[in-house]
């Protein structure tokens, strides 16, 4: 399977499912009006003008309250994952959580995260839930959160842990994650007319207990109450239908895919399969208890345990558990608290071998399952130093860490942008960026944006006001030597970008272009960047050479531009436009940066930061290009 094409399958899916769902609005309308001609119609108790009237009344009224409410729940997930975890009970896991439990699921979380390419999501925690189940939301990677149950961390190892990380992960990487948020809008227009008969029937309950039974006006309007609700109920009951159907017609197949990609990014089916089994074996299973689970329940890792009219979300566990593992025995596994949190110490890290960079050899495995190695994420995860871990997972030493990477080599041109950063954010925050210059200088690019990628979470915890002080004090930090260079430009895009989508809502990303022949001066921009990158002229006309004869037969044909065409801005306004292309113009890109870069077999740390950051720029997850590299 390749991440690329499957992004495209579920962007193609989202338009079956606006279908599916006015299929599903219609058949809600079409039970109301055959209801209220039964209620009102069949006993001829009221004219036939009359009746005409309230089924045109009721078939509006009832399409006019799904589709509000579509478009109600649809706006307010535009804030990201975070919304639905809310909705859910969850708790924000704070980095650098003095609990054990907590910190074993943020390291398997940063693993996966640095492995995959993709920013680390923000983590909650749904304590009151003692069933093993989990999810991801958002609209796009920067926004994303991973939720899991208390009980998930509870009875899990580690290897199963990471196993249903890793499966939610896939979901994130496949596009299933965006498909599913448009599908929780739909579905919340669907069961709507049930949340407003349950609130209708509390009231009943509520002024039942108020009333005096020989109240006889009282208790007729209570009764009428009652009525109305029970009304709402069953027609809900309708929509509640529709939606479990319209659930499992999108979900059911992509488990399957998500709980393959987890086995290949693990390389340990006995993980998954464990968790699977423990769900099976255990009392509480996968069941949760919130009372917004049903809206979300396609988005789980297993099924939340909710009344399904026959219509399940997932496919049986012995279903999945068979297809990971063929010599399956059939029996469950126990596994009742106690926590098995104690056999969560990861097991030893292999000693690193000394080797080249990968990037040649994984050319043709962009976008596949393959190239994704937890294994490699934890190796480079656990090679951070510790203080630069803790910095990561506090506030104010985070900013100050990314300032660091901002700052010049150059011994004179550091001393003005300290100084800058010095009015603008603080003498602590320049003492600190000044600091962290020193550290991480000559960092191998795998081990920098690693680092990067673990200090995205925290960001995320600044105010409005912090989040706005530091963009602005970025801008002015790479401006403040007078020149912007590539690297400046793309890390501080980089940040921009996935900050913004937490902070900005920028809902739903828009697909505008779909060819890379839409795009070809844009591509023309990107590639001669690349090409020109660290080299002089000859060597930038011999890499545009390598990159024209790999050109596809029949197709246009890329122009080399001067370097002062393809400068910092220009690249930014490309990376936009490409972030709004379809995913296999995504991935033409990459492969086409990937072997100009690497034309000379050699793939250099600068090469690979700058293809990450591109990849990034326009939302695609890219792994680090390594294998088997020693990154001391």
């Amino acid at each position: 399977m390749d991440f690329f094409q499957a992004q495209e399958d579920a962007r193609r899916r989202t338009k079956v499912l606006a279908f599916y769902f006015v299929l599903c609005v219609l058949g809600v309308v079409a039970a109301v009006e055959v209801l209220l001609f039964f209620l009102l119609g069949a006993g001829a108790k009221i004219g036939g003008g009359e009746l005409v009237m309230a089924l045109l009344v009721g078939g509006v009224g009832t399409l006019g309250v799904i589709l509000l409410g579509s478009l109600f729940k649809t706006i307010s997930l535009r804030k990201g994952g975070a919304v639905v975890a809310n909705d859910l009970g969850g708790r924000l896991v704070i980095p650098g959580t003095g609990d054990a439990d907590e910190r074993r699921l943020l390291n398997v979380v940063e693993e996966m995260a640095i492995a995959s390419g993709t920013p680390v999501p923000q983590v909650y925690m749904m304590d009151g839930e003692e069933g093993i189940n989990a999810f991801a939301a958002g609209t796009e990677p920067s926004n994303a959160v991973i939720g899991v149950t208390r009980g998930c961390v509870q009875r899990l190892s580690r290897a199963e842990l990471q196993g249903v990380i890793a499966h939610e992960f896939s979901h994130i990487l496949n596009g299933d994650m965006r498909l599913n948020m448009r599908l929780m809008g739909m579905v919340f227009g669907l069961v709507i007319i049930t949340v407003l008969g349950r609130s209708i029937i509390s009231i009943f309950r509520f002024a039942g207990h108020g009333r005096r039974s020989n109240n006889k006006d009282g208790m007729a309007a209570i009764l009428v109450i009652f009525l109305v609700g029970l009304v709402l109920m069953i027609v809900g009951s309708i929509g509640t239908f529709f939606a479990r159907m319209l659930q499992a017609a999108v979900s059911r197949q992509r488990e399957y895919l998500a709980d393959a990609s987890a086995v290949q990014f693990t390389r340990e089916p006995d993980g998954i399969a464990g968790a699977l089994k423990k769900i099976g074996g255990q009392q509480h299973g996968s069941k949760l208890v919130s009372p917004k689970a049903m809206e979300a329940s396609h988005m789980f890792f297993a099924d939340g345990g909710m009344f399904a009219y026959g219509l399940a979300t997932h496919p049986p566990l012995d279903v999945r558990i068979k297809a990971i593992q063929k010599s399956w025995d059939g029996e469950f596994v126990s596994s009742e608290l106690p926590p098995v949190s104690i056999q969560g110490d990861p097991p030893p890290l292999p000693k690193a071998r000394k080797g080249a960079l990968g990037g040649v050899m994984m050319l043709d495995q962009i976008g596949e399952p393959a190239m994704v190695d937890v294994e490699q994420g934890r190796v480079l995860r656990d090679g951070l130093d510790e203080g630069w871990i803790a910095a990561a997972h506090d506030k104010n030493d985070a900013q100050a860490l990314m300032f660091g990477l901002l700052v010049a080599d150059d011994e004179t041109l550091r001393a003005g942008e300290l100084a800058s950063l010095h009015g603008t954010a603080g003498p602590e925050a320049a003492v600190r960026a000044g600091m962290w210059q020193g550290e991480l200088r000559g960092l191998h690019s795998a081990r920098k944006i690693a680092l990067i990628d673990v200090c995205i979470p925290t960001l995320r915890g600044m105010s409005d006001a912090e989040y706005r002080r530091f963009v602005g004090v970025t801008q002015q930090l790479i401006r403040s030597d007078g020149k912007v260079t590539l690297f400046e430009y793309m890390l501080h895009h980089l940040l921009r970008r996935h900050l913004a989508s937490h902070f900005e809502e920028l809902g739903f990303p828009k697909m505008k272009w779909r060819s890379l022949e839409d795009l070809a001066w844009d591509t023309n921009v990107i590639l001669s960047a690349i090409a020109w990158l660290g080299r002089d002229a000859d060597e930038a006309a011999t890499t545009w050479e390598s990159v024209v004869r790999n050109w596809p037969a029949g197709a246009w044909k890329p122009v080399m531009l001067k370097a002062e065409q393809c400068g910092p801005s220009l690249i930014g306004s490309s990376l936009e436009k490409f972030e709004a292309s379809t995913p296999i113009v995504k991935k033409s890109l990459l492969e086409l940066c990937a072997r100009a870069a690497a034309q000379d077999g050699v793939l250099s740390s600068r090469e690979g930061e700058l293809l990450r950051m591109v990849a990034d720029a326009i939302g695609c997850g890219v792994p680090p290009f390594v294998r088997d590299l020693d990154l001391g």
